[in-house]
Order: structure tokens, then sequence, then C-alpha cells
């Protein structure tokens, strides 16, 4: 509801201006060492721990009055952050990412907020060095949201929670890492599970899960549906990196794939987010996010 809405965006904005001021000063202290790149990518191959990332904060307000072209009025709150903690040794690497958002939106004479950016995901690999570009590699990937989904401003049954759906991917094979912009991790032996905490959605087999028995005589369920999915297959996760592809544009892109061995294996899941980070001065940048599951 609304007051939940403001009571996690609160939460994210102390949380924005913690990390905000953590970055900060991790960039001062980069900037002070001859580092270049807006996100820390040049000290990658530099032994030791290395912490870098962004956060940001985006408003946008729009009002009409006696507009003939028509319009709603609306005004919209939203906060992003992404942090990247990197171990590099001599023989092992070991990445951790975590990427999370959240914003809200009121519209119209609609007196009700709803969320129009929810995501949590992190990742982490853990690779030995087999050459100049190639490490073994086992990573595991988590993908969730922080508050309910529902189809509608005015509904009131949720179609997706906190870890309904969940995904958590393990995988083992190898990575590929020619330099600090670009990771391609091949995994020939993966484990994909599905995780829909909330029993009313896995009793109606949301998101691929064992749905439940349905009594229509009695109107209960005989059996309780099943809340995890269990896949075994192949996965191919690319990221790429890119600080500045044009003057203060910066882009950061990620592609995961999952093809099941057992069933269907022609049918890919796919997870494709790119983000681009652009920078109007010091104090003042603009973030576009394109998601596509």
């Amino acid at each position: 509801d609304k007051h939940n809405d403001l009571m996690r965006l609160r939460l994210s904005l102390i949380l924005w201006f913690f990390t905000s001021a953590l970055l900060k000063a991790q960039n001062d202290d980069a900037y002070s060492n001859g580092m270049s790149g807006a996100y820390g990518y040049s000290n990658y191959y530099q032994q030791g721990w290395h912490f870098y990332g962004n956060s940001s904060i985006n408003t946008s307000q729009s009002s009409f009055s006696n507009w003939q072209g028509g319009g709603l009025n609306s005004i919209s709150l939203s906060t992003a952050i992404s942090l990247n903690l990197v171990y590099q040794g001599q023989k092992t690497k070991w990445e951790n990412s975590l990427d999370a958002g959240y914003g809200i939106m009121l519209q119209g004479n609609e007196n009700k907020w709803f969320k129009n950016d929810d995501r949590l995901a992190f990742n982490t690999k853990l690779g030995v060095r087999a050459n100049e570009k190639w490490y073994y590699t086992t990573s595991l990937e988590f993908y969730s949201q922080f508050q309910p989904g529902f189809w509608g401003i005015d509904d009131t049954i949720p179609i997706s929670n906190f870890m309904a759906p969940g995904y958590v991917t393990v995988a083992l094979g190898f990575d590929y890492n020619p330099s600090s912009k670009l990771s391609l991790v091949i995994g020939p032996l993966a484990s994909k599970n599905t995780i829909v905490l909330n029993q009313d959605l896995a009793n109606q087999g949301a998101y691929g899960v064992e749905p439940g028995e349905y009594d229509y005589l009695t109107g209960k369920y005989l059996t309780l549906g099943k809340k995890v999915r269990s896949e075994t297959g192949a996965s191919i996760r690319l990221e790429y990196n890119e600080y500045r592809i044009l003057k203060n544009i910066g882009v950061q892109s990620r592609l995961a794939l999952f093809a099941n061995y057992l069933e269907n294996f022609g049918n890919i899941d796919v997870n494709f987010e790119t983000t681009f980070n652009m920078k109007v001065n010091e104090n003042i940048s603009t973030v576009l996010l394109l998601h596509f599951i």
C-alpha cells in the first residue's frame, strides 16, 4: 500500500545517501592515485581488493493545464545502486556485484502510488587462472524484487513478491576475460532454481513451479503447490562495461541465458539488462535502464 511504498522509499534514500558518500570517498582516493575511468576499471588487474560502483536518485514531474493534446499529471521518484567488490590475486579472482533499484509514481487523479522499478540482483564469481585470458570459474546469480507487484493500481492480490519469484543460478565452467571491460562466462554445467515462497502463487503454478491439486467440489487444495523448481542445463553470461562510449556517457550491459538439458532444450531463458550512465556535470547525471526478460 501507499504507506509501505513510502517507507520502502525512505529506506532506499537512506541507503543511497550512505552509499553515495562511500563511493565518493572511494573515487576520490582512486583519482588521487592516478586512476582513470568512472567505475574503477583501470585498476582491475592490480592485485588486492577493489571497490567501485555508482548510485543515483531520479525524479520527474509533468503537469498539464488546458492542454488540448491531453495528458495526465504525474510525479515519480526512484533510486538505483550498483556496487562491485573485486579481489585480484596472482592466480585467483573473486568478483561480487550488487544491483538494486526501486521507484514509485503518482499519476493522474489517482491518489495512489505504484512502483515503476523494483529489482534486486547479486552475482558472485570465483575464478582460477588457466592462462592469460581464461579462468576456470564457478558462479552464483540471484535475482528477485523488494515489494509485491500487482496487475493494476486497484488490485489487492499480488502477482509477485520478494522471493516470489526468486531465481538462483549456480554454474561451473569457464570465464573468457580478455580485458576489464568484457567477461563471457560459459557454464556447460548449471543449475537454475526458481523459488516462489508465496503459497498462493505456488498453488497456481506461477513462474513454472508445480501447481497444487485443486478440488472444485470442496473449493480447497488437495495438495499444495511446490515452492521450488530446479532445472539442470547450460548457462551463458555476458558482461560488458565501458565507462566512456561517448563523452560523459558510459554503459553497463549484462546478458544471461539458460537452457534446460532435460525439458525443451530449444527454449532459452533470457535476461538482458543495459544501463546508460550520462554525466551532466560533477553533481548531476542521468541514468537510462533497459531490461528485457
